[in-house]
C-alpha cells in the first residue's frame, strides 16, 4: 500500500533525474555536408556526449547543399547546418526551418572564406577585381561576401562581375589552371589554393562577414525543445574539446569533411580550426543578410528576424 501511494512520486523522480528515461526513443536526424562546421556534431558523436544526454542521433550526409534543402523540404532530417540566406529562401519557398544558433561565424577567424586570384594572375589586390569577373556561387553565401568584400574595397555595386561556379572543387581547379582569375573558397579550399600558389586578396579572417548555423525545422523545435537544449549543450562540449586540441580530431576532419592532409590542422599550410559556443545570431547580422537579399531582388516576401531565427532553444 504504501509503495503503491509513492510509486508516482518515485517514477516523477526519476524522470527528473534521468531526462531521456521512459521518452520513447525517436532519433534527431543531422543532415551534414563535407565541411568543417559540422565538426562538434562529429565529436559530440564519436565521444559519446549524445549518448550522455540521453539522444539518439541519426547523420544522413549529402553532397550538396540543394540536396540538403530539398531532404527539410521532404522532412527527411530535422537539423543541419547551413547559412541564413538558406533559411531565408527556404520559408520563402513554404519550408519552415529557422536557426536556433550560429555554428560557424561568432569570431573572427570562425568559417573563413577567402577572395584568391589565379596563381598566374597578376591581381595581388582586391582593387584589381574591377571588372573582373569572381568565380563563386550566385544566390548563396557565397555572392554575398564577394559583394560585401568588393564594396568593402570602394569597389561600385556596377563594376562587380561574377561568374557562376557552383561547385567548389571545379571552381578550385578553375581558379588553379588560371580558367578564371579570381574565385572565392570556404576552408579548406582556399588554404589548398594557397598552398598550390594562389593570391591570397582578402579573406574573412579579421571580420566577420558572415555565419553558418543550426537550422532546425520548425516543427521539430515545438515536439523536441527538450532534446534540442541537450544537442547544443553536448555540441558545446564538443566546441570545448576542438577548442583545447584541435589537432586531436584531424582523423574526422579527413574522414567526413574530406580535408586535405596537407591543410590539416598542425601541418605546413594548415587551417586554423576555432569554434564557439552556440549562440544566438545578433538582429543586425540577420538584418544585413535580409538587405543583401532585398537588393538582389531575391526578397520575394518581408521577412524579419523573428521569421528566421527561434530563441527557444538557448533560452535558460
Amino acid at each position: 500500500m504504501v509503495l503503491r501511494r509513492f510509486f508516482p512520486l518515485l517514477l516523477l523522480s526519476l524522470l527528473l533525474l534521468f531526462p531521456g528515461c521512459g521518452q520513447k526513443k525517436e532519433p534527431l536526424t543531422i543532415g551534414t555536408l563535407p565541411i568543417i562546421d559540422n565538426l562538434p556534431f562529429w565529436v559530440a558523436e564519436e565521444k559519446g556526449y549524445f549518448k550522455e544526454a540521453g539522444l539518439e542521433v541519426k547523420f544522413i550526409p549529402f553532397p550538396s547543399a540543394v540536396e540538403r534543402d530539398s531532404a527539410f523540404t521532404a522532412g527527411k532530417i530535422d537539423l543541419a547546418v547551413g547559412d541564413l540566406l538558406a533559411v531565408a529562401q527556404m520559408r520563402q519557398g513554404g519550408t519552415k526551418v529557422k536557426a536556433i544558433a550560429v555554428a560557424q561565424g561568432r569570431q573572427p577567424g570562425e568559417a573563413r572564406f577567402a577572395l584568391l586570384s589565379a596563381p598566374t594572375s597578376r591581381i595581388t589586390s582586391v582593387k584589381e577585381l574591377r571588372n573582373v569577373p569572381v568565380a563563386c556561387s550566385l544566390k548563396t553565401i557565397n555572392e554575398y561576401l564577394v559583394d560585401r568584400m568588393l564594396e568593402d574595397a570602394g569597389i561600385p555595386p556596377q563594376e562587380i562581375k561574377k561568374v557562376s561556379i557552383p561547385k567548389i572543387p571545379v571552381r578550385l581547379e578553375a581558379l588553379l589552371n588560371g580558367t578564371v582569375k579570381a574565385a572565392l573558397l570556404p576552408e579548406p579550399f582556399a588554404s589548398l589554393a594557397e598552398a598550390k600558389g594562389a593570391h591570397l586578396l582578402a579573406d574573412s579572417s579579421q571580420k566577420n562577414l558572415a555565419q553558418t548555423v543550426i537550422i532546425v525545422r520548425e516543427e521539430v523545435i515545438d515536439r523536441h525543445l527538450p532534446e534540442l537544449k541537450r544537442l547544443l549543450e553536448a555540441y558545446n562540449r564538443a566546441v570545448a574539446d576542438i577548442q583545447q586540441n584541435p589537432q586531436a580530431f584531424n582523423r574526422l576532419l579527413e574522414e567526413k569533411a574530406q580535408v586535405p592532409k596537407e591543410v590539416l590542422p598542425g601541418e605546413k599550410h594548415g587551417i586554423k580550426l576555432a569554434f564557439s559556443p552556440a549562440t544566438l545570431p545578433t538582429e543586425g547580422e540577420v538584418e544585413a543578410v535580409l538587405g543583401w537579399l532585398k537588393t538582389q531582388g531575391l526578397l520575394t516576401q518581408p521577412l524579419t528576424y523573428s521569421d528566421l531565427v527561434d530563441r527557444r532553444v538557448l533560452e535558460r
